[in-house]
């Protein structure tokens, strides 16, 4: 919501998902996760850790790849031994579930020792939901325990500041450990220490807490909400909840279907994004290359990112883009995520995607899909 309330409204709504393409990377985060939960349930008497994760890892990734098959975008990514990053997840979450999983408390400790660790083991919460205002605010932390929260994450944990070029933890998870120190005091009575963001691989990284500014940020999401919510009340269409520029935009898994993207970005946007995106008319019907298997198409560019002018696309493998085999001179489409070369020629990527422009809903406040908050 602090970027885009449109783009916050619209991951809340139901049927969008056929447009927007998945990220096998995020796919495993959710399979790690998942992994992780479970493991704890686990008698690790009956079945050795190491089968435990295994088994579990390939049951959450086969779901996984079940939901990217059924998908016609997402299906491009193919077997997930494939995935970017597959391997290291694996191997991460084998490591991250014998930290879970623990050691027994040695004999040798005086007793008063060995209670005091049964007793932090019995007080660990994991993957428990929090709520506060009312049920307006809520967060899952991964790990809750004396004095601190725990927050696996699949993906980087440092992004570059421009102001004072260098590397700093993310500031949209800074935000959300904070959430989850107010959400724990206010339903468990005490304020956790620290937060700790725990990457795939290597050391975590330790957020010091402080009341006030937890509070802070609790108070200043649940503001969002509800300025979220009053303008859905007052009628507001999708370009009064849209924040659009190349900074908000570049990540923006809607971009397709964002009507305010499209008729905001401009050629100054290149090199900004995630990828070109163009919006034009054919002027050609598809032309067949490489035996038959792709499609290469002549597009008049007419809003975008890029330069208006005449430019070729290919090639369109028809196993990604099926829907290529069906476009007519005049049609008008759009591209995301496109290759912009150093001589201007754009190219398909793996993460390019291809819509005619009457085949995207329609956005607004009455129709959807603009998802109403609590």
């Amino acid at each position: 919501m602090r970027v885009c309330l449109l783009r916050a409204g619209l991951s809340r709504a139901s049927g969008g998902s056929k447009f927007v393409l998945g990220n096998p990377k995020a796919w495993l985060g959710t399979a790690y996760h998942e992994v992780l939960e479970k493991i704890v349930h686990v008698d690790l008497g009956q079945e050795p850790l190491l089968d435990a994760v295994a088994r579990l890892w390939n049951e959450a990734v086969a779901a996984q790849e079940r939901r990217a098959k059924a998908h016609a975008l997402d299906r491009r990514f193919g077997p997930p031994v494939g995935w970017p990053g597959y391997h290291v997840a694996r191997a991460s979450v084998l490591l991250r579930a014998e930290e879970l999983a623990g050691k027994p408390t040695p004999p040798e400790l005086p007793i008063e020792k060995q209670t005091r660790s049964i007793e932090a083991a019995a007080a660990t919460l994991r993957e428990h939901e929090f709520t506060a205002f009312g049920g307006k605010l809520l967060g899952r932390p991964d790990v809750v325990r004396a004095d601190e929260v725990v927050d696996y994450k699949s993906g980087a944990i440092f992004e570059h500041d421009a102001a004072t070029q260098t590397d700093v933890v993310k500031a949209t998870y800074v935000r959300q450990l904070h959430i989850y120190a107010y959400l724990v005091k206010q339903q468990l009575g005490w304020w956790p220490q620290r937060g700790i963001l725990l990457p795939l691989g290597g050391a975590g990284i330790e957020i010091a807490f402080e009341p006030s500014a937890c509070e802070r940020e609790a108070k200043e999401a649940l503001a969002l909400l509800d300025e979220y919510n009053d303008r859905l009340r007052a009628g507001a269409g999708p370009e009064d909840f849209a924040s659009p520029s190349p900074e908000n935009c570049r990540w923006c898994q809607y971009k397709l279907v964002c009507s305010s993207f499209w008729k905001t970005s401009s050629p100054a946007w290149s090199g900004h994004l995630d990828g070109a995106a163009v919006e034009g008319v054919l002027a050609d019907g598809p032309a067949m290359i490489h035996a038959g298997a792709a499609r290469a198409v002549s597009l008049d560019i007419q809003g975008g990112s890029e330069v208006r002018r005449r430019a070729q696309i290919a090639p369109l493998n028809i196993s990604t883009h099926p829907a290529v085999t069906t476009l007519a001179p005049g049609d008008s489409v759009r591209f995301i995520g496109l290759r912009a070369r150093p001589d201007g020629v754009l190219a398909p990527s793996d993460r390019t995607v291809l819509f005619r422009l009457k085949d995207l809903p329609f956005v607004n406040n009455e129709r959807g899909p603009i998802a109403r908050g609590p």
